[in-house]
């Protein structure tokens, strides 16, 4: 059985693109905004992993993954942030509220695939950061 990969960014092009690159290895679902995908998560249980944008509608990304690594339900999902932001403040402050990966965009589609892998079947927690 395919594991399960949530992905959450506003920008369609982006979300499609993570969507096909995925889709050979894992169940994909993806979402515009953080409301739609926790929704998903109450529904249908804990994706194997996590990847979202930092700028999102309503809710940042930022916030979303203080929320999610604060939740009893949701802390032990592992997250990647996938997110033009090239600030190592802001890589620093999604490592330090528990991101597993940051990912600069624009990004190579196999070097996400080869980190979703290293997060969704690692052993260890050290984390990933490109970009």
């Amino acid at each position: 059985m395919k594991k399960r990969v949530v992905v959450i960014d506003d920008d369609y092009p982006i979300r499609l693109l993570l969507e096909k690159v995925l889709e050979r290895s894992y169940n994909v679902m993806a979402f515009n905004n953080v409301g739609k995908a926790v929704e998903y998560m109450i529904q249908n249980g804990n994706p194997d992993v996590i990847i979202t944008d930092i700028k999102l509608p309503v809710i940042d990304g930022k916030d979303f993954l203080k929320n999610i690594k604060s939740s009893a339900r949701f802390n032990s999902i592992p997250v990647v942030v996938v997110s033009s932001w090239n600030d190592e403040n802001i890589k620093l402050e999604c490592s330090n509220s528990g991101a597993d990966g940051y990912i600069q965009k624009p990004f190579d589609p196999q070097v996400v695939v080869k980190i979703i892998d290293e997060v969704v079947n690692r052993a260890d927690k050290h984390k990933f950061l490109v970009g």
